[in-house]
């Protein structure tokens, strides 16, 4: 008897497994191709698996894609939350070391959001909890504001810790990522002295 609870759990193990290489194969794929230009068969090739299993798995590529998005989300908030910086420096050194793992692929996913209507719930969910987290990790300061001003301090704030801007400086301008956090931290810190 007790060698059926293994086998269900081992099981239920290669299921989560397989899941993981399905949407690991879709965020490598996506890094170099448009969301509209990958197959399924593409996907089930990448995670080493076949169509049949991405369909069962996930419904279809919109399936993967939400799964894709549900991790994203939960790997960008255990990262962003895992503690509360002392200062601005700090919480924006969180923020780069996110987009220097993830801001690539989101905004190669933002390219994409006029084109795939999939992409609104998953982008849309992305700026509440890059919100939620402005709006905790910068509470002393708006506090600090009420009416009008906290609202026009917090769409600031929202604009420039951006991840377009991050790609602006890092990609586009090419500055190191030094430097680029050093850049918002000083933009940062003019806002917030500003009265």
């Amino acid at each position: 008897m007790a060698a059926r609870p293994y086998r269900q759990v081992a099981r239920e193990s290669a299921v989560r497994d397989t899941e993981q290489q399905i949407v690991d194969a879709l965020v490598t794929l996506m890094e170099t191709r448009w969301f509209d230009e990958v197959t399924l068969d593409e996907i089930a090739a990448a995670a080493g698996t076949t169509r049949q299993t991405v369909i069962r798995r996930f419904g279809n590529k919109a399936g993967v894609l939400s799964a894709m998005a549900a991790r994203q989300d939960s790997a960008i908030r255990a990262q962003r939350w895992q503690g509360r910086p002392a200062d601005v420096s700090g919480i924006i050194a969180v923020l780069m070391a996110d987009y220097e793992r993830s801001g690539d692929l989101v905004v190669r996913t933002l390219n994409q959001e006029d084109r795939i209507p999939e992409f609104g719930a998953v982008l849309e969910q992305g700026r509440r909890g890059h919100r939620e987290w402005i709006e905790d990790m910068f509470r002393p300061w708006l506090e600090r504001r009420a009416g009008a001003r906290r609202d026009d301090l917090l769409a600031e704030l929202l604009a420039t810790t951006d991840v377009w801007v991050w790609h602006l400086m890092r990609r586009r301008q090419g500055h190191t990522a030094e430097r680029t956090a050093r850049l918002m931290t000083e933009i940062v810190e003019r806002l917030l002295r500003e009265d």
